[in-house]
């Protein structure tokens, strides 16, 4: 009998550590599942969230537009052309594919602006300034309708028609564009 005593207070004992086990098992799942809940389980606005990096934080990054751009003067200037090695500065790095991807259309866009200014334009340092300003905007007028994000420069640019006013800066990915080189001959 006094081994069936023992017996009896050993299984409470036993049964008490399956009933700890058990507790513990359950608290830790329901600990899981609500961690779970509450950082895991969203709707996606998080996610989009993230995606949304500030571009400001980033570091620049600069991409030379190569081969220099070169354009003839009209006839009875005192110079015959201009050669203009542009860099671009962006801090997005999706920006510089694009740029890589529509090279000859943005090519195309500012040899075209080149071609149509003078030397009297480009002597003065406010006609090089302005000529920023309009590479600038044809760069990223081509960078946003490729589909980089910028909204508000897509609505800004329907909205200008064809030719927007020079002092405007269409907002984009592009912060700046820096000549490099600027020879008049």
């Amino acid at each position: 009998m006094a081994d069936e005593l023992e017996l009896d207070v050993e299984e409470p004992k036993k049964s008490k550590l399956v009933l700890i086990i058990a507790i513990a098992g359950v608290v830790l799942l329901l600990g899981g599942g609500a961690a779970w809940f509450f950082l895991g389980a969203d709707d996606g606005d998080s996610a989009k969230e993230s995606e949304k990096v500030d571009l400001s934080k980033l570091p620049i990054h600069y991409l030379t537009l190569v081969p220099e751009f070169v354009v003839n003067f009209g006839p009875g200037s005192r110079v015959r052309y201009l050669q203009v090695d542009i860099q671009v500065a962006t801090r997005d790095e999706d920006a510089l594919k694009t740029i890589a991807t529509y090279n000859p259309v943005i090519r195309n866009d500012i040899l075209v602006l080149l071609s149509g200014l003078s030397f009297e334009e480009l002597s003065k340092e406010a006609g090089k300034l302005t000529l920023q300003k309009k590479i600038l905007n044809t760069i990223n007028k081509v960078v946003v309708s490729a589909g980089q994000t910028a909204p508000a420069a897509k609505a800004k640019a329907k909205d200008a028609g064809n030719e927007e006013a020079e002092d405007d800066v269409i907002k984009g990915p592009i912060e700046n564009i820096y000549f490099t080189s600027f020879i008049m001959q």
